[in-house]
């Protein structure tokens, strides 16, 4: 009875383990479509239509290319800290955010409530749990999808969302400038990232964030 007992923990531990499991080091890719106000709608080629993240320990960088440029944030969730560089033409910025500066952009993002639902499906190879994500603030709704089959670290698009939640999959994000964006998983990819991925190019130039708004804006 005893051996019989251990091995039905021994079962539920290395079952919950594998429902829990962490990935260290990897890519995530996601796709990404884009409500727009429509004073941006004449730019809708210029938005880029994927994002790339490269994650290893606490550190993160997702990558998004579009026509005109490309645009990398680096975090490091303990260390709080977050780096955005720009690329675009000739010009190679970046901008470093302090904590306070950090919290601030936060704090101007519209916060949601999450409700759990009882569909279930499976996406990019994990079961996913439908959530209704509703904007506190316009009341609107939309639908997200969890994961709590593997776990990895929060990212520069996943940073407002609550990691108890799991690993989203599907979900909305409404920006302070009245865009919207529905990032979508696309798939993981357990394995090395490059040497030198979360590290600033010496041929980038630091700036103030005032002139970061003008480069982006054409100001």
């Amino acid at each position: 009875m005893k051996k019989i007992i251990l091995s039905a923990l021994a079962f539920v531990f290395a079952t919950a383990a594998f429902a829990q499991e962490k990935i260290k080091e990897g890519t995530i890719i996601y796709t990404v479509e884009y409500q727009l106000p429509d004073a941006m709608k004449p730019y809708a080629s210029f938005f880029p239509r994927e994002a790339t993240v490269y994650f290893k320990g606490d550190s993160a960088k997702s990558v998004q290319v579009s026509t005109r440029s490309t645009t990398s944030v680096i975090t490091d969730i303990n260390a709080s800290f977050m780096r955005l560089l720009l690329e675009a033409g000739v010009k190679k910025v970046y901008v470093s955010f302090t904590p306070a500066q950090q919290e601030e952009g936060l704090m101007a993002l519209p916060e949601y409530a999450y409700t759990a639902g009882t569909e279930t499906k499976t996406i990019g190879g994990y079961k996913a749990l439908k959530y209704d994500q509703k904007n506190k603030k316009t009341g609107v709704s939309s639908e997200a999808w969890f994961t709590k089959d593997v776990s990895v670290v929060q990212n520069s698009l996943t940073a407002q969302i609550d990691e108890s939640l799991g690993l989203p999959l599907v979900f909305t994000a409404a920006q302070a400038n009245g865009l919207t964006i529905k990032v979508t998983f696309k798939e993981l990819k357990a394995g090395p990232v490059a040497a030198g991925t979360f590290s600033t190019p010496k041929d980038f130039q630091s700036i103030a964030i005032q002139d970061l708004t003008k480069i982006m804006t054409g100001g």
